[in-house]
């Protein structure tokens, strides 16, 4: 049918007609094909034009009916598909006996019945290769078996969180109320609950019941609240509840620790392992001879022995105690040892090798964030207006700022004192003595006999008396007569051990330098290994 010439062929190359022999006329033609008869004296642009347009509609005709049958053949595959009960039962059943082949299905599908295409679709194009998703099968979606609960006794261990008590602790195990309340009260009399810091730890023995509506029963709980102490409560056969308590044997132990100084010898300390109480003691005990701001310099090292307790399942006790130290400065230059030591009638505190004590008799300055505003001498007084000895040294400061001891002695004037304003003056012995002026007021408890230690607060900076501002005047007097106080504190002699207590001392000196080649290493040590101890 493609294939039959055109009218302008036939007009073209049919013989020649008689025109005396009456024609039967055409039918009338549209008014386009008159116009194309009109244009027969171009045949070759026209026809060309009208074969093309003909070649391209008709060319398109066979890919519309095949996607029509495409989308016939899967909507019947769709309908198939979900007739089936199952994806398995398909592929488990076995195939119709009369069902035909693949391959005749391939060679003839004009030939197949409607009700037939579903089997040859199953065939030549299996339900997994669909574009489209499968539909769900109308079956009863599984259900998951519930969780098996936990029954019998079990064993757990939990930490307090901040806010946390064991009440509420126990409560969110679902412990029933009566039970909670018998447990803490017999706990009460063994442990401060309110003092169970955060991070406690808390161990239970539980019995879940096997019915999951019954609450489950606390049958033991250990807290150990001290590293020395351990408190257990357990439930008896009737329900109650009692405690016992267990002390831990605690032992000695000698730790030594060193390393180089690369940031800060706070910090540096800290990663060779040394406690925050130790490191403490030893900046004190430094303190008199090495400014740590300025004297400290990275490659200095530093070394300690420490004296700390544990338990004997190994838990320490305290955080240890300080028995010798050792700090190198200026690269090697000037080197520090410190060794602990009580002396018959004084406090225990901290001894050079020579037997001085590393506390001076008296303070550089009585206060802290100061400046010296007006020196030692002579000077104009600022409102007598006239000049005169200035006996003391000032140190300005803001008003409240708290007045230090420079040293032990006793409270001898505690008072107003004419243009000192409120006024203290404390004998150290040896002919020191030491007066502060123009307190704002007088510490609690500060009056005359008074014993004072070094460092003690005696007052608070003020403005009283013949005074321009708020400022502490302080005087140094040695056997009587006003000194430099600055010079004076400067050289302050040390209290220096003598006879059985210098003998002790040096005991206690061989005994500590032994210990320290002997004594455990650290666990956190520096990087510098050369600084032992």
């Amino acid at each position: 049918m493609f294939d039959q010439p055109s009218s302008t062929e036939n007009l073209l190359h049919s013989p020649p007609t008689n025109p005396s022999k009456t024609q039967t006329p055409p039918p009338a033609e549209p008014q386009a094909a008159n116009d194309w008869h009109r244009t027969a004296a171009r045949p070759t642009l026209v026809e060309l034009g009208g074969r093309r347009a003909s070649a391209v509609a008709w060319s398109g005709l066979p890919f519309w009916l095949s996607g029509l049958a495409f989308m016939a053949i899967v909507g019947w595959g769709v309908v198939r598909y979900h007739d089936r009960p199952s994806p398995d039962a398909a592929l488990e059943a076995p195939p119709p006996e009369d069902a035909p082949s693949a391959s005749s299905t391939v060679a003839s599908p004009p030939t197949l019945e409607p009700s037939e295409w579903s089997v040859a679709l199953d065939q030549v194009m299996p339900a997994p290769a669909l574009a489209i998703p499968a539909p769900p099968v109308d079956l009863p979606p599984p259900t998951d078996p519930a969780p098996p609960q936990a029954t019998g006794p079990y064993k757990t261990a939990v930490r307090l969180e901040t806010g946390d008590t064991v009440s509420s602790v126990l409560h969110d195990f679902g412990f029933a109320r009566s039970e909670v309340a018998k447990a803490i009260a017999a706990l009460a009399s063994h442990i401060r609950m309110r003092r169970l810091p955060v991070g406690q730890a808390l161990t239970l023995e539980v019995e879940a019941p096997d019915d999951p509506q019954s609450p489950p029963v606390l049958q033991a709980l250990t807290i150990r609240p001290e590293a020395r102490r351990q408190i257990t409560l357990e439930r008896g056969e009737e329900g109650t509840y009692g405690v016992k308590e267990k002390i831990f044997a605690t032992m000695s132990k000698l730790q030594r620790a060193a390393g180089a100084v690369t940031g800060s010898l706070i910090a540096s300390a800290a990663s060779a392992g040394v406690s925050r109480a130790a490191l403490a003691e030893m900046l004190r005990a430094f303190s008199w001879d090495v400014n740590f701001q300025h004297d400290i310099k990275a490659g200095d090292h530093f070394a300690v022995l420490i004296d700390r307790s544990w338990t004997e399942d190994g838990r320490p006790v305290d955080a240890g105690r300080l028995l010798w130290a050792r700090l190198t400065t200026g690269a090697g230059r000037q080197t520090y040892s410190v060794y602990r030591f009580k002396p018959s009638s004084g406090r225990e505190f901290f001894y050079n090798d020579k037997g001085e004590s590393v506390v001076k008799a008296l303070l550089r300055t009585p206060l802290n964030l100061s400046r010296v505003s007006s020196t030692f001498g002579m000077r104009r007084h600022p409102l007598l207006g006239f000049t005169r000895m200035h006996t003391g040294v000032d140190f300005a400061a803001p008003p409240g700022t708290p007045i230090l001891a420079a040293g032990d002695g006793q409270v001898v004037e505690a008072g107003p004192n004419g243009g000192y304003g409120n006024w203290v003056k404390i004998s150290h012995g040896g002919g020191l003595a030491t007066g502060y002026a123009h307190m704002t007021r007088i510490a609690r408890g500060i009056r005359r006999s008074v014993h004072v230690h070094q460092g003690q607060v005696i007052g608070f900076v003020g403005s009283t008396g013949l005074s321009t501002g708020p400022h502490l005047h302080f005087e140094l007097h040695r056997n009587g007569k006003p000194v430099n106080p600055l010079t004076v504190a400067r050289t302050a002699l040390r209290a220096r051990l003598v006879g059985k207590d210098l003998a002790r001392f040096k005991e206690t000196v061989a005994r500590v330098d032994r210990a320290r080649h002997e004594a455990e290493l650290l666990e956190a040590q520096a990087d510098d290994t050369d600084a032992t101890p």
